[in-house]
């Protein structure tokens, strides 16, 4: 069975690694959904192997 993990993420540079080596050791399958951060968040999560899906202006809850 195939696990995928999904994080909702906005201006997290300071925790997503942290998140993102932990959550490593359930799954490879790592996706972050970047809600229009203007810090490193994405190109943190991109360099630690996430797939990560950007929005260009923060949306918000839901």
């Amino acid at each position: 069975m195939k696990t995928v993990i999904g994080i909702p993420a906005f201006n997290e540079e300071k925790n997503i690694a942290g998140i993102l080596i932990k959550l490593k050791k359930i799954s490879q399958n790592i996706i972050v959904c970047d809600d229009g951060s203007n810090d490193l968040t994405a190109k943190i999560a991109e360099e630690l192997g996430a797939i990560v899906v950007r929005h260009e202006k923060n949306l918000g809850y839901g």
